[in-house]
């Protein structure tokens, strides 16, 4: 049942990352069909266009996570796996466990700057910056939730 659920939640984040990127390059090709077109841009478009990028990257960057996808240097564990695997998955758990220590603080100064930005609006849309800085704690959310299953089941395969 876990896994349906995480499944589940990987597949939205999917489908948001690919409809942000979506709205991002639509906006941005309006944006200069508009400016050569009619020479002004509507500016709720920057903006969008903007937090779309943000949303994008932030979400995408949680499936990286669980994906395993991130750039890494891997000159260390290539080593370290031929000649102890256990070492290996030892390390793979210790960065792991580093990885899940930094997203779980940045998951609290998301928290903070979503808050800190609730009393300020947006220029364009004139909407309350805390939506667009909703998305620090929610893929730090499930950046350290995939984490956490990345530890688990390394811990479970030792």
């Amino acid at each position: 049942m876990a896994r349906i659920i995480i499944d589940f939640v990987d597949k939205g984040l999917r489908a948001i990352s690919a409809l942000c990127l979506l709205v991002l390059s639509t906006l941005v090709v309006f944006q200069v069909i508009s400016r050569y077109g009619w020479g002004s841009v509507p500016l709720f478009t920057e903006e969008t266009a903007r937090y779309a990028m943000i949303w994008m990257a932030l979400l995408a960057a949680a499936i990286g996570v669980r994906d395993a996808a991130h750039i890494r240097i891997d000159f260390v564990p290539s080593i370290l796996g031929a000649v102890s695997p256990v070492a290996l998955r030892a390390l793979n758990v210790a960065l792991d466990v580093i990885s899940l220590a930094v997203f779980l603080t940045l998951l609290w100064f998301g928290i903070d700057s979503m808050i800190f930005a609730a009393g300020q609006t947006s220029d364009g849309m004139q909407i309350p910056l805390s939506y667009p800085y909703s998305v620090l704690p929610i893929s730090f959310f499930f950046a350290s939730v995939f984490a956490v299953l990345r530890i688990v089941v390394l811990d479970a395969r030792t």
